[in-house]
């Protein structure tokens, strides 16, 4: 190749670099107008009362405030995300802030409703379908001509993510870069998965009524915001569909998995410290939702360094989040250090004893006659509870001290097989700490006794 064919390559590469460059854009994209005529959030209200009176009490709802009161109220590179039908040539908007057509898409489907619903609506401020008869209602819903294609039902994260990303809010970003975006390959991948499956791993499944879910086959959306937010539901904090204490853990449990079952993704147990084999309970972190570790956030421009925003929306655990109540640690260098070496420790002792388990499971598969049942009880006794330290997949971190028992008691199982003794007797749970109490309360009598004496 000649020097010169290199030097046109070159800046040929340099062009469509710098074209990509200029055609990222700094601020979200917003909201666009869609070239139909927008009704505004009083005439969406006029059907859909309910609705209205919960965006009202929503973040969404005083967008074009928040602009106000940081001086931005006319700052083109805010508007698109701060109003509804931003027309970018003009640089005019149709109403302030998030309403209902910028989710749903102006509420017409021609010039005649629009202006039917604007002339019968905004005439008569108090009027509401709730204050008027069926037959008036029937009557004005006639006049205004609605159509159920007048309005748009969007689940993607892209509808969000117009707004929702670039340097001061990049959840859509991080959205991108976590399992929950794969989620649909992932389940449709898995040749164990099923349709009853895209209940957690399917956004359309989710919300779709009975007779209109899809299958795994036609179904196109995995995990998407609408999952775990509803933008109708001002009751919880973020706009969530439930509390954070329980919404992650509805969908990451075994659900119920007994011995004989390979359980599944079993993040609930292992953070409330059950479904194990007689297996003792060790309560850790009760106070801490799953969000509170695996969101680490951060404000935009937080130090005043210019640093962009964390809405910890990738839901891998950035270490900075253990400072927020570990104040012991003088960093999250050490913070990442003790976990890690936990992990360490706790895996070391799962391999060590998984290899006894299947030890024990080799040898069970030899039995014969009546104690094969008895073998093979055991046996998936043992095996379940390292599964249920292996589907964690958090390597301990979630619970180290019943990630450890839950070994342990699989350990003892195993050996009791190896010994052929599957059915030796084991300590009851907690035997050992009420066996001291009963202890320590036997003395305080005897004591007790001693001194009436």
């Amino acid at each position: 190749m000649s020097r010169r064919i290199k030097n046109i390559l070159i800046i040929v590469g340099l062009s469509i670099m710098l074209a990509f460059l200029f055609a990222m854009p700094a601020y979200a994209v917003g909201d666009e107008n869609d070239g139909g005529n927008y009704i505004g959030p009083k005439g969406c209200k006029f059907c859909h009362i309910e609705y209205y009176n919960n965006w009202i009490k929503t973040n969404h709802s005083r967008t074009f405030d928040r602009l106000v009161e940081r001086g931005e109220s006319t700052n083109a590179s805010c508007l698109p995300c701060h109003t509804t039908g931003w027309d970018a040539g003009t640089k005019t908007y149709k109403f302030k802030d998030v309403t209902c057509e910028v989710c749903h898409s102006s509420g017409d489907i021609s010039n005649k409703i629009a202006q039917n619903v604007i002339n019968i609506i905004y005439s008569q401020e108090d009027m509401s379908m709730e204050n008027i008869s069926q037959e008036d209602k029937q009557a004005i819903l006639s006049m205004i001509n609605l159509t159920k294609k007048s309005m748009v039902r969007n689940l993607t994260s892209e509808l969000c993510g117009r707004c929702h990303q670039g340097k001061h809010r990049p959840t859509y970003e991080e959205w991108n870069k976590s399992d929950h975006k794969i989620s649909l390959k992932t389940l449709k991948d898995n040749p164990n998965a099923r349709d009853a499956c895209m209940k957690c791993m399917g956004t359309e499944y989710f919300l779709a009524q009975e007779r209109e879910k899809p299958t795994l086959n036609t179904a196109t959306l995995g995990i998407t915001c609408q999952r775990c937010h509803n933008v109708h539901n001002p009751q919880e904090k973020d706009l969530l569909r439930t509390s954070k204490k329980i919404l992650c853990e509805s969908c990451h449990t075994m659900e119920s998995s007994k011995p004989g079952e390979a359980p599944h993704h079993s993040q609930s147990e292992m953070r409330r410290s059950m479904g194990g084999v007689d297996s003792d309970t060790y309560i850790y972190q009760p106070n801490a939702a799953c969000a509170d570790c695996h969101r680490y956030t951060r404000k935009y421009n937080q130090t005043g360094a210019n640093e962009e925003g964390i809405t910890g929306h990738t839901f891998n655990i950035e270490f900075n989040v253990c400072l927020k109540c570990h104040e012991g640690f003088p960093s999250a260098e050490e913070a990442e250090t003790f976990v890690k070496k936990q992990q360490e420790d706790i895996m070391g002792h799962y391999n060590y004893s998984l290899i006894k388990v299947n030890d024990a499971g080799n040898l069970t598969k030899t039995i014969s006659g009546e104690k094969r049942a008895v073998y093979y009880r055991v046996y998936n006794q043992s095996i379940f509870n390292m599964q249920l330290v292996s589907s964690d997949a958090s390597k301990g971190a979630h619970n180290p001290k019943y990630a450890e028992e839950l070994i342990n008691k699989a350990e003892v199982k195993a050996d009791n097989i190896l010994r052929g003794k599957p059915d030796a007797t084991m300590d009851l749970p907690g035997f050992g700490i009420l066996s001291g109490i009963m202890t320590l309360l036997l003395s305080v009598l005897v004591l007790t006794m001693k001194n009436r004496k």
